[in-house]
């Protein structure tokens, strides 16, 4: 998982590219399809309010404990599966009150367009150029080339292309190529019983695309971490008395966090990595500094800890000599530090479990 700093903030990658390619594709249907409406574009607005939603519903403990926690996550996985339902629900709905016949062809045309837009998006902001301004300039000609005809050839050239490029990413088999593979599958099945007599073409065409996508798959690209630098140690006392060095971790992956009480997005992390941690404390070791020389007091934080049921290890960084070292700016800033004391990643903002899961790898 990787992200991009925004000003002060540290913003996911997929979803900065979710939003790069949702304005390239509205301005797409302006430009190339002229088109004042799209029920995808409605589709997607649906979509992104259901799965940011759905927060409140799969982690309704953590929610009521703090509901401003809404505001900072969504539903991960289980979210994107209920948004997928609830769209599904409402454009059947809308297309039987309006008596209309879905457009299958269209609603995949679309779909696999702002999918390659997406793929696009994300391989420029991880700034591998190359590939992002093929996918786009791919994008263009299958654009100006449909010219509002749909047909299968193209259809099955988009199908084509997502696959290639999220094998190449080593996506296919991740969340986001099981939702694409799931949708396209889905998709394909309806045309076929519509359209039988291209039963045929589509089989030749799936056996192209599991053929390029496992060439994809198996290109091997440079992906070396990238070290920002080596973790300036510090020597700290929890709230109990407990020395705490930095130094004394090597050998174990570390999860360095700086907090403070009065944050409320530092609040809304906190229960997520109390349950990463019980949860894999034994793989990785969570460190959370307490700020206290920007905090209310060690008062402050003993009744916040309590409150919390907070296990994992907390310094008190009393004089803000910390805070300075590892240029605390905004909080929460976390690091991501290796065996040997190298940081790797750095996000400024609040994680949520699945989150801090992905550092596991």
């Amino acid at each position: 998982m990787s992200y991009i700093e925004v000003g002060n903030i540290s913003v996911k990658t997929e979803w900065a590219a979710f939003l790069l390619a949702l304005v390239l594709f509205m301005l797409a249907e302006k430009l190339f399809y002229k088109k004042s409406e799209s029920f995808f574009q409605d589709a997607l607005f649906y979509y992104i309010i259901v799965w940011k939603l759905s927060y409140i519903l799969i982690e309704w403990p953590m929610f009521i404990k703090n509901p401003i926690s809404a505001l900072y996550f969504s539903g991960g996985v289980w979210g994107h599966i209920l948004a997928v339902i609830v769209v599904s629900m409402i454009l059947i709905y809308r297309t039987k009150i309006q008596s209309k016949i879905l457009d299958w062809y269209g609603w995949l045309y679309s779909f696999l367009e702002f999918y390659l837009l997406f793929q696009g998006s994300e391989f420029l902001l991880t700034s591998e150029w190359v590939a992002g301004a093929v996918i786009i300039i791919a994008y263009v000609y299958v654009a100006i080339r449909n010219n509002n005809k749909e047909n299968s050839t193209k259809l099955f050239i988009l199908i084509l292309l997502n696959s290639i490029f999220l094998a190449y990413n080593q996506k296919l088999f991740a969340l986001e190529g099981w939702l694409f593979i799931s949708i396209s599958t889905i998709a394909l099945l309806l045309i076929v019983l519509k359209e039988r007599h291209l039963l045929k073409n589509i089989l030749s065409w799936v056996f192209i695309v599991i053929l390029a996508a496992s060439v994809a798959l198996n290109f091997e690209k440079d992906k070396k971490t990238i070290v920002i630098g080596e973790a300036t140690d510090f020597e700290l006392q929890t709230i109990s008395g407990e020395t705490v060095r930095l130094s004394d971790y090597r050998g174990k992956k570390v999860i360095l966090n700086f907090w403070a009480t009065w944050c409320p997005p530092c609040k809304a992390e906190m229960p997520h990595m109390q349950k990463f941690y019980e949860e894999h404390g034994d793989e990785i070791e969570v460190i959370a500094v307490n700020l206290t020389s920007r905090d209310n007091g060690v008062e402050a934080v003993e009744k916040f800890v309590g409150d919390n049921g907070l296990t994992f290890t907390i310094p008190l960084d009393v004089n803000g000599e910390y805070g300075d070292a590892y240029e605390i700016f905004s909080i929460p800033t976390t690091y991501i530090i290796d065996e040997k004391g190298q940081i790797y990643q750095k996000i400024v903002g609040p994680m949520d479990k699945n989150t801090l899961e992905s550092f596991l790898n």
